[in-house]
């Protein structure tokens, strides 16, 4: 039952995210493409409602954080007006794929085959921690036994495993497993609305459902990381700026890699559509939230993760780095994820629609490949984590093949 009402706690939160259906860009969306957003735009209120609450020393009680939920919620079903919706896509076998691959990671979450070593050690602990001190709580962040949790890590996950955790009275290991063939099948329905091609987004939800399994990502930050940076990415390419700018802030304060995708995204954004003070609007919340977090991480001496680019790197390891980062990146298939998006760009030979999301796709992936020059001996580090975070540049492809149909 605990685990039943956690995970119905991050499902609610699509009840105040349904204010952003008052964006012209997700009110003409067809329900299944506003449901998804409609979460993602939840988890960002409340993430941030707990956020601002630590640093104003307001508890977090189910009345504190609950009762604006539920207002917003209420402020957005009053203002909800029949609008013109785009038609329903008519070829029903992709949905149905989206579903099957949704349904293949219930089995793996189910036999818990597909659980992340993060969440055991990393994300978990946080939210637990979190949850128990009613705040993001320094203390337990500066530890020197915890300094592998990666102090000054992004907090969103952990609010978010604290605010189900709130909800449910402890936290829950199985509830956080089973959000991710939520998240999974949110990012494929939210992509073919957006982009209004439903066989891309069973591209996307295949490819994605795959890494997942083969990168044993269950429980960790990356799948909800790819909803806010597939959602930000597409709304950016589609010229959404407020949806965009709201996803974005999501991705950066996910992940330490969501910063990186971010920056280029927002530099992509502005080098192809030569709009810089609609770059810099977009990129302003995000920038905000961030500076405000590593803010308070230097205030407690908490900087770890963010002070990595500082650090010395190993040009001697390069051709290590790049085989072993190239072996992961097969996934066991052969390169087969990265080929079938290729292949689709390359038939069609249009690619200045598609150049925004290959910019952030070849930028993240060089980016990938410069913080494993890092360390001396990064052959661990990158078996432990490159085929988790090589899943954005494979999603940015996989934009990329849509936007350029469009």
């Amino acid at each position: 039952m605990t685990d039943l009402l956690w995970v119905a706690a991050v499902v609610f939160l699509i009840f105040p995210g349904a204010i952003l259906w008052r964006l012209p860009s997700v009110a003409r969306l067809d329900l299944p493409a506003r449901l998804p957003i409609a979460l993602a735009g939840g988890i960002a209120i409340v993430t941030l409602l707990m956020y601002v609450y630590s640093f104003l020393h307001v508890p977090w009680t189910r009345v504190t954080v609950a009762l604006p939920l539920i207002l917003i919620g209420a402020v957005a079903a009053s203002a909800y007006r029949t609008v013109k919706r785009q038609p329903a896509a008519g070829n029903f076998f992709p949905t149905i794929l989206i579903l099957v691959f949704a349904a293949l990671t219930v089995y793996g979450v189910a036999t818990a085959r597909e659980t992340c070593g993060d969440l055991v050690y990393f994300w978990g602990p946080k939210g637990q921690a979190f949850h128990y001190a009613g705040r993001i709580d320094p203390a337990f962040l500066g530890n020197p036994n915890y300094h592998l949790m990666h102090s000054d890590y992004p907090p969103l996950l952990p609010l978010l495993y604290a605010w189900a955790s709130l909800v449910a009275h402890q936290f829950s290991w199985w509830g956080a497993l089973w959000l991710m063939p939520i998240f999974l099948a949110a990012t494929a329905f939210a992509f073919r609305g957006l982009t209004g091609h439903p066989w891309y987004a069973a591209l996307l939800a295949a490819i994605l459902g795959y890494g997942y399994a083969i990168g044993m990502v269950a429980g960790a930050a990356d799948p909800l990381l790819l909803l806010f940076e597939v959602i930000g990415l597409t709304a950016l390419a589609l010229d959404f700026e407020v949806l965009a700018a709201i996803a974005l802030s999501g991705a950066a304060m996910t992940k330490v890699e969501g910063a990186v995708f971010v920056a280029l995204a927002i530099l992509a954004y502005a080098v192809t559509r030569r709009r810089f003070s609609s770059a810099v609007r977009i990129a302003l919340p995000a920038a905000i939230l961030l500076a405000s977090w590593i803010g308070f991480a230097r205030h407690y001496h908490l900087i770890d993760s963010y002070g990595m680019a500082q650090g010395s790197i190993h040009p001697d390891v390069l051709g290590r780095v790049l085989k072993e980062t190239l072996a992961s990146a097969s996934y066991g298939v052969a390169w087969v994820p990265w080929l079938a998006p290729i292949a689709l760009l390359i038939i069609h030979r249009n690619f200045r629609p598609a150049l925004l999301p290959l910019i952030v796709a070849a930028g993240t992936f060089l980016t990938t490949v410069f913080y494993y020059l890092h360390s001396e001996s990064p052959d661990w580090w990158i078996a432990a984590s490159a085929q988790r975070v090589l899943l954005t540049p494979l999603a940015c492809l996989v934009v990329a093949t849509a936007i350029r149909s469009e």
